[in-house]
């Protein structure tokens, strides 16, 4: 029995037009912190706060950095740094190996190259095929 995946799950439904809720309640929201200020304090005061806020609006609502949202990536990392930091690696405090030194006699031999003995390989096979018999 086949059953129907649900696809695109990333596109959230649209409800003003193309704004999907969340991005319509950021834009919302400034607007709304915008009027109240147009309202209470002089035009120059306005103008002033009215910029940063649009911009802000517009980059929580909008942009996405690696097809996360701004307010994702600003909780994250909030997060990240109120958790305590948990390191993996130990350095391994043991004791130093020292090598003993080599004398003279043991470097001349351990240059000269040693013949390899005569092979057992045949030796090995007759004993493999009598006992296969």
């Amino acid at each position: 029995m086949e059953y129907p995946l649900p696809q695109f799950l990333e596109i959230k439904p649209k409800i003003a037009g193309p704004l999907n809720f969340r991005q319509f309640m950021y834009l919302f929201g400034a607007l709304l912190f915008l009027m109240i200020f147009y309202f209470t304090k002089p035009l120059f005061t306005f103008i002033l706060i009215a910029i940063p806020t649009v911009i802000i609006a517009i980059v929580f609502a909008f942009v996405k950095v690696k097809g996360y949202t701004i307010p994702t990536l600003i909780i994250r990392a909030l997060s990240f740094m109120a958790k305590t930091k948990v390191y993996v690696w130990k350095k391994d405090v043991s004791p130093a190996y020292v090598l003993p030194k080599k004398t003279k006699k043991e470097e001349k031999e351990s240059t000269t190259p040693k013949l390899a003995e005569k092979s057992r390989l045949k030796e090995l096979s007759k004993l493999v095929e009598i006992h296969r018999r």
